[in-house]
Formats: structure tokens, C-alpha cells, sequence
């Protein structure tokens, strides 16, 4: 028998069982997909959490000093240091 001829043993052989064949791989796609969207979720908050840290980095006294009066900036600078 010929490659060609030879039934695939692993073709699913009544429709209930082709059905369940098509379940499971939705079902196999829709967790992959889950966890893609996760991981992208888990990304997104690791990205804007370095994002605040790095504001938070820029203490206020820093980052707001130019617009504002060199009084405020000593007083930001005294108290404000240690965050």
C-alpha cells in the first residue's frame, strides 16, 4: 500500500469525534490566547510601573523647581529629601 492509500491512523473517524477533535483545538487556541493577552497584561503594568518609579524618582523638588519660587526649592530640598 502507497503512502497515498494508507488511512491516516490518526484522523478522527466518526463526526462526534472529528466535533471533539475541533473543541479541543479551539480550546487549545483560546488558552494560548489567554496567556498571550497575560503576559501583554503583566508587560503593560511592568512598563507604567517603571514609569512611576522613575517620576518618583524625580522628587517633586526637582522636577517642579523651575516654575516655582527658590524658597519652595529649599523647602522641598530640607524636607522633602528623603522619599
Amino acid at each position: 500500500m502507497s503512502p497515498q492509500t494508507d488511512p491516516n491512523p490518526f484522523a478522527p473517524t466518526s463526526t462526534a469525534e472529528r466535533a471533539a477533535t475541533e473543541t479541543h483545538m479551539r480550546e487549545i487556541a483560546r488558552r494560548r490566547w489567554q496567556s498571550q493577552q497575560e503576559q501583554r497584561r503583566r508587560r503593560q503594568r511592568r512598563l507604567s510601573l517603571d514609569r512611576v518609579k522613575q517620576i518618583h524618582r524625580l522628587r517633586p523638588g526637582r522636577a517642579v523647581a523651575n516654575s516655582l519660587s527658590p524658597v519652595y526649592n529649599m523647602f522641598t530640598d530640607n524636607f522633602l529629601r528623603r522619599r
